[in-house]
């Protein structure tokens, strides 16, 4: 009944006006600073003049202004006259925020990724403490669904308009990656995001505006966004090609037939996920959470061992030889060669060739890629137990 009540709000306004709920915005394109004032003004007055009419009153006390936000990206700002609004002046700021985005006067959107990584640390926080008490399934989940979309809360438009936003972005999701695998800082954000079949922040926009795009595309969104879809023109700037349009046009020219042409979005967004989503690599249900971060330690590289910490400058760590003096401590070594560990060794070995007589125990490298990986070769239950 309250859409109804303010359905003819937008009558006889000559500047451009959105409606939400309760919420109004009234833009007009500056083009002469005194033409500009002198029409919101008179915009600004109807509005006022249609709420006494219809026994409504806007910005009762000053506590609720109405706040005007000059978007420019010019260095030499422009002077702009004062805006009063039912005899209120309107308060001039730097942001707005419309449906949970933070519009900054330069539209860079530094503020709204800034307060997004606030909120995602917060989760952060949460994950780090529950990680003593829980599995990785269930950080992984908690990730996903608790922290993740904060960070992917308006990223089809903000995506790409400050390179170092986007990093501090990314190194929310790689403290994340950490938290869930129980990898050290400073492991490879490759491996350890391969490991869980992770894609990056910016592959996983890519997909976003591309899967939007799909929609707009095949009449899947509102047609008002359908009508801006158009070629890209020519010598545009770097920050306009990274915009939703430009950008998705570019890359929607260079996507493969068989991906655009798919009939459904669901299929769209499968195919177009394989390019960028590794498979996770399993632990075979194990659950014996500290053997699996020290195991997650060993295959992205960076853990207790001498090799490790001795690649990684490790200040503790002048040399990578072993204790044993017989060669570098690397995973193979460790696994496979140091004679301080024989005993267990011969048990190890024991293990795998009664789970499976064809396990080769002759070539290190495959055998070395078994015990942390599992092999396709073998059943689940087998891949289990090794």
């Amino acid at each position: 009944l309250f859409l109804v009540y303010i359905n003819d709000l937008t009558d006889n306004i000559s500047s451009n006006m959105r409606l939400f709920a309760d919420d109004l915005s009234i833009f007009i394109k500056v083009c002469d600073v005194e033409e500009s004032q002198t029409q919101l003004l008179e915009d600004l007055d109807k509005i006022t003049n249609w709420a006494w009419q219809w026994k409504m009153e806007f910005n009762p006390d000053i506590s609720k202004q109405a706040i005007l936000v000059i978007f420019s990206n010019k260095k030499k700002k422009i002077v702009h006259p004062p805006l009063f609004f039912n005899g209120i002046p309107v308060k001039r700021e730097s942001s707005t925020q419309h449906l949970g985005v933070i519009l900054d006067e330069r539209l860079n959107f530094r503020i709204h990724i800034q307060e997004k990584i606030k909120k995602a640390n917060k989760g952060l926080g949460l994950l780090r403490f529950l990680s003593k008490y829980t599995t990785r399934p269930v950080l992984d989940k908690m990730y996903k669904m608790y922290v993740r979309p904060h960070l992917d809360y308006g990223d089809i438009i903000f995506h790409d308009q400050l390179k170092d936003s986007m990093q501090l972005l990314e190194s929310v999701q790689y403290q994340a990656a950490l938290i869930v695998t129980g990898c050290w800082k400073g492991s490879s954000r490759a491996k350890v995001y391969a490991d869980l079949g992770w894609e990056s922040l910016s592959d996983r926009c890519h997909f976003r505006r591309l899967s939007m795009f799909y929609q707009i595309k095949n009449g899947l969104a509102p047609s008002y966004l359908a009508e801006r879809v158009s070629d890209t023109p020519p010598n545009i700037t770097k920050r306009y090609a990274n915009s939703f349009f430009p950008y998705c046009n570019i890359n929607w020219t260079n996507l493969e037939a068989s991906i655009k042409n798919v009939p459904t979005l669901s299929q769209f967004k499968s195919a177009l996920l394989k390019k960028f989503r590794p498979p996770a690599r399993s632990y075979f249900n194990t659950t014996d959470k500290v053997g699996i971060r020290r195991l997650a330690q060993l295959r992205v590289g960076l853990s207790d061992l001498r090799d490790h910490r001795n690649n990684h400058h490790f200040i503790n760590c002048p040399s990578a030889t072993c204790a044993c003096t017989h060669g570098s401590e690397t995973t193979k070594h460790f696994l496979l060669e140091c004679n301080r560990f024989t005993t267990q060794r011969n048990v190890l070995m024991t293990s795998l060739s009664r789970i499976s007589s064809n396990v080769d125990l002759s070539v290190s490298q495959s055998l070395c890629d078994l015990l942390l990986y599992g092999s396709k070769a073998y059943s689940f239950y087998a891949n289990t137990d090794i």
